[in-house]
C-alpha cells in the first residue's frame, strides 16, 4: 500500500494555483482512465495510480486477476485501496471552476483551440493579430499584464491566422490597397503599392461594415416588401377562393333542389304535369353556371350606336358618329358584336333588357354581311330573337315565329352548344324557355375575309328604336 502525503502548505498552494489564470492544469489531470470522466470518489492502487472506486472495483470484478489498468502490475489477491483525498479535492475544485463558467472547456466543432496549451487544447478566448496566435484564458494573461503585449490587437478567436500573414515577406497584413483590392504588408506597400490608394485594414474594414449594414438593410427591406406582397397575394387568393367556395356551395344547393324536382318529376304518374314542366330539364346551365362580363367591340358598331367606354352597354346615339368605315363595321344595320368569339364548346351569357321597347339579340357567324341591308335569319348567319312595339316577341327563324311569353323578360339568357348546333334563349328570372334554334353546323370552316378573328360565332346585339335606352351584357362560358 502506498500512502500519498501532501504537506498542508503545498496542498493550499496547488488549490490556489488552480484558481489562478496562470495555471496550466486541465481536465486531463483529474480524469479517470477507465470512465474518462473527472474523478468520482478516487482511490489509489499500491502502484500509485488513481481511479474512481466504482470503476476499479468493476474492472477487477470482470477478470480472474487483479492488475493495474494503467501500468498492468499484477497483484497477489485484491489489494487494499486508499482514498485519494488530494485527487478528490482537486477534482471537486475543477468541477466547481467548470460549473462557474471558467473558460477551461474543450473547444467544440467550429471553435478555435488555444495554440499554447500542451496536450489537450482548451478553447481560445482571444486571438492576437500581432502574434498571430490564439490564447485560452490562462495563456492570454501576459497580454493583459505586460505593457508591450497590451498594445497588441486582440480579437475574438479566429481560425486560419496564417492567412493574415504576407506569403512573400511573412509580415502581418496591415494595409489594404484600394487600387488592387488586396491586403498587403508594410514591405509590399514600400515596394509595389506606394503610389496606390492604401489605407489601414481597420479603416477599410469599418467602411466595408458600414456598406454591408446598408446592403443588409436594403435586403431586409426587400424581404419585407416581398413578404408583404406575398401576404397580399395570399389574401387576394383567399378572397377569390372564398368567393369560389360560396359560388360552388350555392350551385350545389341549386343542383340538389333541381335533383329533387327531377326525381319527383320522374316518379309522378301525372303525364300532363310532366309535359308542362319538362322544360325545366333544359334550364340546368341557366341555373348553375355563373356569368361573366362580355365586352362589346366598338370596331364593329354601327356609327349610330353609342357603346360605353368599358364596352358593357350600348344605346341609340343622338347623332351619327365619325367612325372609319372599316370592313368589320356595320354601316347600315344598327348592330354591334362582342369581342369574344368561339367555334367549339358550350357557352352561356345573360343580357339585361328591362325597360326596352325594341331590340334584337342573338349570335352570328363571323362572316356575316356588314355592309348594306342585313337580313336576320339563320340562312344569313344570324340566330336571334327580337322585341317590337314593347310587347311583341318573335324568333327570327327561316320564317318568323311569334312567341307567346307568360312574363315579360327582364334578363335574357343565351346558350350556345357548338357541337350540337343549338342556340337557346331563356327568361332568366322566370326560369322559362323561350326558343331554341337547332340542327345547325357551327363548326364548319368559314371564309373569314371580313372579320379576322379565330372564331365562327360571336355575340350579336342590335338596338332597333331611337329611344335613349341601354342594353347591358354579361357572358359566361360553360366548361
Amino acid at each position: 500500500m502506498v500512502v500519498i502525503c501532501v504537506p498542508p502548505s503545498m496542498y493550499d498552494f496547488i488549490l490556489d494555483s488552480m484558481a489562478s489564470p496562470s495555471t496550466l492544469l486541465s481536465a486531463e489531470h483529474f480524469t479517470c482512465s477507465l470512465c474518462l470522466e473527472v474523478f468520482n470518489n478516487p482511490v489509489s492502487t499500491p502502484c500509485g495510480h488513481s481511479f474512481c472506486v466504482a470503476c476499479i472495483s468493476s474492472f477487477w470484478a470482470q477478470g480472474d486477476h487483479c492488475l493495474c489498468p494503467k501500468c498492468e502490475k499484477n497483484f497477489l489477491g485484491r489489494p487494499e485501496l486508499c482514498d485519494n483525498t488530494f485527487a478528490r479535492d482537486m477534482a471537486e475544485q475543477f468541477k466547481r471552476m467548470t460549473a462557474s463558467g471558467s473558460d477551461v472547456s474543450i473547444p467544440g466543432p467550429g471553435e478555435v483551440p488555444c495554440d499554447i496549451c500542451p496536450g489537450r487544447k482548451l478553447k481560445a478566448l482571444k486571438s492576437c493579430l500581432v502574434c498571430l496566435t490564439s490564447y485560452c484564458k490562462t495563456h492570454i494573461e501576459p497580454h493583459q499584464r505586460v505593457a508591450t503585449l497590451k498594445r497588441h490587437k486582440l480579437v475574438d478567436p479566429i481560425n486560419d491566422l496564417e492567412d493574415r500573414i504576407c506569403k512573400k515577406h511573412e509580415r502581418s497584413l496591415e494595409l489594404f490597397c484600394r487600387n488592387d483590392q488586396v491586403c498587403v504588408c508594410v514591405l509590399c506597400y514600400e515596394t509595389d503599392h506606394k503610389t496606390h490608394n492604401t489605407v489601414p485594414v481597420e479603416k477599410e474594414w469599418t467602411e466595408r461594415k458600414t456598406k454591408l449594414r446598408k446592403t443588409e438593410a436594403e435586403v431586409q427591406q426587400m424581404i419585407q416588401d416581398r413578404v408583404k406582397k406575398l401576404e397580399e397575394i395570399k389574401e387576394i387568393a383567399e378572397r377569390r377562393a372564398e368567393g369560389l367556395i360560396k359560388e360552388l356551395e350555392k350551385e350545389i344547393i341549386e343542383l340538389q333542389r333541381r335533383n329533387t324536382e327531377l326525381d319527383q318529376l320522374s316518379n309522378t304518374e301525372d303525364y300532363i304535369h310532366v309535359l308542362q314542366v319538362s322544360e325545366l330539364c333544359l334550364l340546368t346551365h341557366v341555373c348553375i353556371f355563373p356569368t361573366g362580363d362580355v365586352t362589346l367591340d366598338p370596331w364593329t358598331a354601327n356609327p349610330w350606336l353609342d357603346v360605353s367606354a368599358d364596352g358593357k352597354q350600348v344605346k341609340d346615339g343622338d347623332k351619327q358618329q365619325c367612325f372609319p368605315d372599316n370592313p368589320e363595321r356595320f354601316d347600315t344595320a344598327p348592330c354591334v358584336l362582342g369581342k369574344e368569339g368561339f367555334s367549339s364548346g358550350r357557352h352561356y351569357w345573360e343580357v339585361e333588357v328591362v325597360g326596352k321597347t325594341a331590340w334584337d339579340l342573338g349570335v352570328a357567324r363571323v362572316s356575316v354581311k356588314r355592309k348594306g341591308v342585313v337580313r336576320l335569319s339563320p340562312e344569313d348567319g344570324f340566330w336571334t330573337v327580337c322585341l317590337r312595339r314593347g310587347n311583341e316577341y318573335r324568333a327570327c327563324d327561316e320564317q318568323a315565329v311569334l312567341l307567346h311569353l307568360h312574363e315579360k323578360p327582364r334578363k335574357l339568357g343565351v346558350y350556345v352548344d357548338c357541337e350540337e348546333g343549338q342556340v337557346s334563349f331563356y327568361n332568366v328570372d322566370a326560369r322559362s324557355h323561350i326558343y331554341t334554334f337547332s340542327g345547325y353546323n357551327f363548326t364548319e370552316k368559314e371564309e373569314m375575309n371580313l372579320y379576322s378573328k379565330a372564331a365562327v360565332i360571336c355575340l350579336f346585339l342590335k338596338v332597333m328604336a331611337s329611344e335613349d335606352r341601354f342594353i347591358e351584357c354579361e357572358v359566361g362560358e360553360i366548361l
